[in-house]
């Protein structure tokens, strides 16, 4: 397969999804209100406009700055004590798409310097040069916009292009923009609607070459 694979970062090379479940849902109580879990999963790469939209919505005031600055001091605080762990085999992955010229970028929610505090305390050796983030464009997931960038900045067509993704929102924002999509769940297993969007569901990091060389 002489194609791209672009990775979403949390919940597929960074094992941090959990803890923005659990950030986001301290983060809320320490605001005064609650937060399902399911909620808090519905967050997952999801746009800062449709988040904050979501808030308003659920809580009938515009709180979505402060419980997300909350969610982020709680998160730097954890980080403080503990590091941020990478997902099982992601090194390895890495290293080896290295070696066998494995073409990659990582497309992510999440901002620039966070990715380089969390992949140095991960362990993980990516080039600042592949990351693309949603920070860059105007709108994040699961609009398409930060996919097509991906495409514009590897200079590929949406057909040769293989988006990898943990969440409902990312799996559908590649879809729009024209990649095939492979899910390897991570919290939550695809529903019948998330599957529409899936091309490939793969187990874990473990199968991603075998599926990169087919």
């Amino acid at each position: 397969m002489s194609k791209t694979l672009f990775f979403d970062l949390d919940g597929v090379l960074l094992d941090t999804e959990p803890l923005y479940r659990r950030f986001w849902m301290e983060a809320i109580v320490k605001c005064g209100y609650d937060m399902r879990e399911e909620e808090a999963l519905a967050l997952r790469s999801l746009d800062a406009s449709l988040s904050r939209a979501w808030f308003e919505k659920r809580y009938g005031s515009d709180i979505y700055d402060t419980v997300r600055n909350t969610r982020k001091q709680l998160m730097e605080a954890y980080r403080d004590e503990h590091k941020i762990e990478a997902k099982a085999g992601a090194a390895e992955l890495l290293k080896e798409m290295e070696e066998k010229k494995i073409r990659y970028f990582i497309v992510t929610a999440s901002p620039l310097s966070r990715v380089e505090r969390y992949k140095k305390d991960a362990g993980l050796l990516i080039d600042p040069a592949l990351v693309i983030s949603t920070k860059m464009i105007a709108r994040g997931k699961p609009y398409p916009d930060v996919y097509l960038e991906a495409q514009r900045i590897a200079n590929c067509a949406p057909g040769d292009s293989v988006a990898i993704e943990d969440s409902p929102n990312g799996i559908r924002s590649a879809k729009a923009a024209g990649c095939i999509t492979v899910m390897i769940p991570d919290l939550t297993q695809p529903t019948a609607e998330d599957l529409q969007y899936c091309d490939k569901i793969l187990k874990d990091l473990s199968e991603v070459i075998t599926f990169a060389e087919e």
